[in-house]
């Protein structure tokens, strides 16, 4: 992990919490990035690049350690974050029955029938 990366993480880490224990400040943001704070404009690109490589690391992980495709990969992600297999096909321009074919074949190689499972099975991995 290059000096970036790891800069990245803590980041996103800190970030991550600090929304958690402060709710608040995401709208508060939103609004000096919106009036072109420069300071908060520079933060929230370092957040995107952080969490652009956490995704990519996250995608690298299920194909390594489960075999998925890239597409099933990004499917199980948007799942496991909270969203519904209707927003999936949405964010991916795909119909929700092409999104439901490859979690069929996500279960198949992760030996588990149903989203509940997929995501109790792949934060277990995680923490390991």
């Amino acid at each position: 992990m290059s000096d970036d990366d790891a800069f990245d993480q803590r980041l996103l880490r800190r970030a991550q919490t600090y929304a958690r224990t402060y709710p608040s400040i995401l709208p508060r943001l939103r609004a000096a990035y919106e009036a072109g704070h420069p300071l908060v404009r520079q933060v929230a690109q370092a957040m995107g690049v952080a969490m652009d490589r956490e995704v990519g690391h996250r995608e690298d992980r299920l194909r390594e350690e489960h075999g998925l495709t890239p597409q099933e990969s990004k499917i199980v992600l948007h799942l496991i974050d909270g969203g519904t297999v209707q927003s999936c096909a949405e964010t991916l321009d795909v119909a929700e029955s092409t999104i439901r074919s490859h979690l069929k074949s996500v279960f198949a190689k992760t030996g588990v029938r149903r989203q509940a499972q997929l995501s109790r099975l792949l934060i277990q991995n995680a923490s390991d």
